[in-house]
């Protein structure tokens, strides 16, 4: 699948550096004005969007889209701040007590719904095991370099497995990250290898989430936890624990609960879904040209 990303490196320089100078509340007026631009120049989005928009029976305005491409964008800033300073933000927890259950390893649930980049700094004073994050690495290179310099000291214990690696590589990483107790964390939301999918109801309609979590959690009987965190309000976000029993469960009906769960969410919090493609459309497991994600890098 093709990884088209809108990212300005200068733009997030600037804006970090208005934050450093100026404290929170100047840049985050900026990033309105920038979420507005957006709104008007990425017309490929909005209209990728309208069939997300549909499937929860929501007209995708001019007003919706920006309030869309708005939550996207501070979800980014934040994602910095967060890691230039994690006592900037505040994070309301629910349930947080079952998340120590990983405490000797396990499998984390995320997705690209939220302020998912903002989990790893929500313990940020707890002595937990290695987060290993699986995911396909697509942020440029040049905004790469820019967030390792905001790097705190206790992200160390936040490793990426880049599956660009390749899978047996990877798939080695992974197991010796659960053989140390380490927790493990899949975005399970998108299809990476169309060869390890499984086919759930979620929105009215037959899509595909990945398999792997699901299948792991079963086979190693390791406790797997869904971890969702929303924004609330400015510099305000709530992050949910859900644990999930894989016992006695298939590889399919684990896979359902989570798509319950997510679209629960996903109801709820609407303008806060940052899959910028068309979810719908077998979401790439045919890998043509017309099913490009778009993954918007907006700062």
């Amino acid at each position: 699948m093709e990884i088209k990303q809108y990212g300005n490196t200068t733009g997030t320089k600037i804006i970090l550096l208005f934050y450093k100078i100026l404290g929170y509340k100047i840049p985050a007026f900026i990033v309105n004005f920038i979420a507005l631009y957006y709104t008007i120049t990425t017309t490929s989005v909005k209209k990728v969007l309208q069939s997300y928009y549909s499937h929860l029976g929501i007209k995708l305005d001019l007003k919706q889209y920006f309030k869309h491409i708005r939550f996207f964008s501070f979800s980014i800033f934040d994602r910095f701040i967060s890691r230039t300073n994690p006592y900037e933000i505040k994070i309301d927890k629910v349930n947080s007590k079952d998340f120590y259950k990983l405490s000797n390893g396990g499998i984390i649930l995320l997705s690209h719904f939220g302020g998912w980049a903002i989990a790893a700094n929500a313990f940020k004073d707890d002595k937990l095991p290695t987060v290993n994050i699986v995911m396909k690495e697509s942020t440029k290179e040049n905004l790469k370099k820019v967030e390792k310099k905001e790097v705190r000291n206790n992200e160390k214990h936040v490793h990426i497995i880049d599956l660009k690696i390749g899978g047996l590589v990877s798939n080695i990483k992974i197991a010796n990250a659960l053989m140390d107790n380490e927790i493990v964390a899949f975005m399970a939301d998108r299809v990476i290898d169309p060869l390890k999918t499984v086919a759930v109801n979620f929105l009215n309609e037959k899509v595909n989430f990945n398999k792997t979590p699901f299948d792991i959690a079963i086979k190693t009987k390791k406790p797997i936890m869904a971890i969702f965190i929303v924004n609330i309000g400015l510099q305000h976000y709530k992050l949910t624990v859900i644990n999930i029993n894989p016992k006695n469960k298939t590889t399919k009906s684990l896979a359902q609960s989570y798509a319950n769960i997510l679209e629960k969410l996903i109801k709820k919090y609407p303008e806060q879904w940052y899959n910028f493609y068309d979810f719908f459309k077998q979401q790439g497991v045919n890998n043509n040209n017309d099913n490009r994600q778009h993954n918007t890098n907006i700062l």
